[in-house]
């Protein structure tokens, strides 16, 4: 009667040692689905929609794109005229292209919403508790709009996209403006978030377990755990000259190069151990997936 206990806990130990695998962890950041080149500095020149969530889609938009740490996009109308940010900017692009120089300029030469009504029976309760069908109503809305990215001396066309966002309001028995401008409201923020996605580029986390019985693990480990990876680079490197056919060695390499930043050397580190064990598929894999984080 007191085995199943005990087996338990040998399982929960297990598992408890399996997730302590020593890990190295980094940043990498992901390229953009439309690239923008070297263009690090934006400012919209141009603006027009037939929706005053436009205001909204800016917005949000900005807040998107510039908390990213990669690009800043800088919106003339909150300097200057903030009460034009309804549903088109005045100003004509040559002129905001004149006030406020950037790497590329933005044109938002569409931006467009429309709701529809719905309605459909929903559950409800009465005075007494009870169960009961009552007809609900809600908005259902879409924006959309479409952005051009132009290069700032040469106008030429660095990137054009449409996005699309959908919102609805909250439901109730009576449907009125309000529920109609919650619902556009929504959908302009997520027509917003996904331009945003469009061009900023994404830092993306990666964890790899290391080899724990690689020649001066505890060394270079131990510089890991202390945010040192360039010094535990130079520990396994200055082993490695003893040890120029250690897979495990060679594959906690790739792992720093890579976090450095340095594919170049960690794709021959990645090489040499999965050359050095060929019958080990973990090195296949992490190569692979090597390959895949980095096109």
């Amino acid at each position: 009667m007191f085995r199943l206990p005990f087996v338990c806990a040998i399982a929960l130990l297990t598992a408890s040692m399996v997730s302590a695998a020593p890990r190295i962890s980094f940043e990498r950041t992901a390229p953009a689905h439309r690239s923008l080149g070297a263009a690090e500095d934006l400012v919209i020149t141009y603006a027009i929609g037939d929706n005053d969530a436009i205001a909204t889609f800016i917005d949000v938009f900005i807040d998107q794109t510039n908390r990213s740490g990669t690009l800043r996009v800088i919106d003339p109308t909150t300097v200057e005229r903030p009460t034009e940010r309804s549903r088109r900017w005045r100003k004509p692009p040559k002129y905001v292209e004149q006030r406020y120089r950037a790497d590329a300029y933005l044109r938002i030469d569409a931006f467009s919403c429309h709701t529809t009504d719905k309605s459909g029976q929903g559950g409800a309760y009465d005075v007494d508790g009870n169960r009961v069908h009552r007809a609900q109503r809600w908005s259902d809305a879409v924006c959309e709009a479409h952005i051009d990215v132009l290069e700032k001396e040469t106008k030429r066309r660095l990137a054009q996209f449409s996005v699309r966002g959908e919102g609805t309001s909250p439901r109730g028995e009576v449907i009125g403006q309000e529920h109609r401008h919650l619902a556009v409201d929504q959908a302009a923020r997520y027509a917003a978030v996904a331009a945003a996605g469009e061009i900023t580029p994404r830092r993306i986390r990666e964890t790899i377990a290391l080899v724990e019985d690689a020649p001066a693990f505890e060394e270079g480990m131990a510089y890991i755990d202390a945010g040192g990876t360039d010094q535990a680079r130079a520990v396994w490197e200055n082993a490695l000259s003893a040890n120029r056919s250690s897979a495990p060695l060679h594959f906690n390499l790739a792992t720093v190069c890579e976090a450095t930043g340095d594919l170049k050397a960690a794709d021959e580190h990645y090489s040499a151990a999965e050359r050095l064990a060929s019958n080990d598929a973990r090195y296949h894999y992490e190569h692979d997936m090597f390959r895949r984080r980095n096109g």
